[in-house]
């Protein structure tokens, strides 16, 4: 359970982050002032987990609505492995469709969880200005070659102490867009996450956000 609420703040986890006074911002405020006017996306992302007991990485390729109100829907595989749905009534799901199983949580359960800090992290949508950026990371790098920046971050504050060590973002300077980002677990697992095929403010179908489960087993929490 915590692994996939993790992998799923992982894909939005470049929101928000104290820093060394050396370090130039252009490219942070850069990417703020590039996002602010977000309020819906859909995005590719081909993830490579790396786990400590396996040698080569695991692959997977899979799509993120993000809509009105902190809804998301992840999907990983064609025809899909895995579905991960927030709905507007704030119910979470992990469905299975080939085993046609799912697990529901309530919001309540959600928040009891321990990784539901990264989701309500991640619910709380793009920082509006640097302050907020800087409310919720710690800079420790940031180093810019030919189109892209890379910055390695950690989290404080609020949202801070579920299970990420660091991120490592790469920032296009030219469309000052996540173009991938690595997340460090404290298991000393990693997952690499490539973005591709991002749309902006997109009209998405409130369909999107929920999931007809009969015939389904469901356990309930």
């Amino acid at each position: 359970m915590q692994q996939r609420f993790l992998m799923i703040a992982a894909i939005l986890l470049g929101l928000a982050w104290p820093l060394r006074a050396e370090v130039d911002l252009a490219p942070v405020k850069a990417w703020i002032a590039q996002q602010a006017g977000m309020k819906t996306f859909v995005v590719d992302i081909a993830q490579q987990r790396h786990l400590r007991t396996v040698k080569k990485p695991l692959e997977s390729a899979g799509r993120f609505w993000f809509g009105p109100g902190g809804s998301f829907r992840w999907q990983a595989g064609d025809p899909p492995k895995v579905v991960a749905l927030m709905s507007p009534s704030e119910e979470f799901s992990l469905i299975y469709p080939a085993k046609k199983t799912a697990e529901v949580f309530s919001k309540a359960a959600v928040e009891r969880e321990d990784a539901g800090q990264g989701i309500a992290f991640l619910r709380a949508g793009f920082p509006t200005n640097l302050e907020a950026f800087l409310a919720r990371f710690e800079v420790l790098d940031l180093k810019g070659e030919q189109d892209w920046d890379t910055l390695e971050v950690k989290p404080i504050g609020p949202g801070g102490s579920f299970a990420v060590r660091k991120l490592v973002m790469v920032l296009n300077r030219t469309t000052h867009r996540l173009g991938a980002m690595q997340v460090h677990l404290r298991d000393g697992s990693w997952v690499n996450n490539v973005l591709s095929g991002f749309q902006e403010n997109p009209v998405i179908p409130a369909s999107q956000f929920s999931y007809d489960l009969e015939g389904y087993e469901v356990k309930r929490r």
